[in-house]
């Protein structure tokens, strides 16, 4: 495979990856609406106002979101493609596999993608964020890797099904279905945290 397909087959899964993302950020946003307003009861807030909010504030979830991934995983995912397309004149097919070695290297770009190309120390009507400090630390780096392993897994057998002709649809449909859940269980989470408020 030449270098041009293996970058464009990284692009199409960053692609893929931005799509699922913001579904988990829109479904994280109406399931924690529908659990706090319509299950548990909401006395702050009317469940016409709960409709609202899931009408004006999932789609702005789901965009910031988007835009979020390539701003993080941009960098990452060139890199890997690179990786892949400089092995690739030695090992052939098995090239692709270099991702593995190279995820601690990966990682620490999606740590500095997040930690310096996303708004940090934002204000929202004279409301400031506590001020956040920039900087590589154990846990930071941890949650970097964590984030990027499964990123790299989608990525690799997304990669795959390019070099085998084989239907991207299995991967796509267990992506779907890993995103909806954890979109479902995140908003659940933060219901919970909502219910303390009450």
């Amino acid at each position: 495979m030449n270098r041009r397909a293996i970058v464009v087959s990284y692009m199409q899964s960053l692609l893929w990856i931005a799509l699922l993302t913001a579904l988990i950020s829109a479904e994280r946003n109406i399931v924690e609406l529908v659990l706090t307003d319509f299950v548990h009861g909401n006395p702050h807030r009317t469940q016409g106002n709960a409709i609202s909010m899931m009408k004006a504030f999932t789609p702005v979830a789901g965009i910031i979101a988007f835009i979020g991934t390539f701003l993080v995983f941009t960098l990452p995912q060139f890199f890997q493609a690179e990786v892949v397309g400089a092995l690739d004149q030695i090992f052939g097919d098995r090239a692709r596999f270099a991702v593995w070695p190279a995820l601690p290297l990966t990682a620490v770009l999606t740590w500095y993608c997040s930690d310096y190309l996303t708004p940090s120390n934002l204000c929202f009507a004279g409301n400031c964020m506590e001020a956040y400090e920039h900087g590589l630390s154990i846990s930071r780096y941890m949650t970097a890797l964590a984030i990027q392993t499964p990123i790299t897994l989608f990525t690799l057998l997304y990669f795959n099904t390019d070099l085998s002709g084989r239907s991207k649809k299995p991967v796509l449909l267990a992506a779907l279905a890993i995103a909806i859940v954890i979109g479902g269980l995140s908003g659940y989470v933060r219901a919970l945290a909502q219910y303390r408020f009450l």
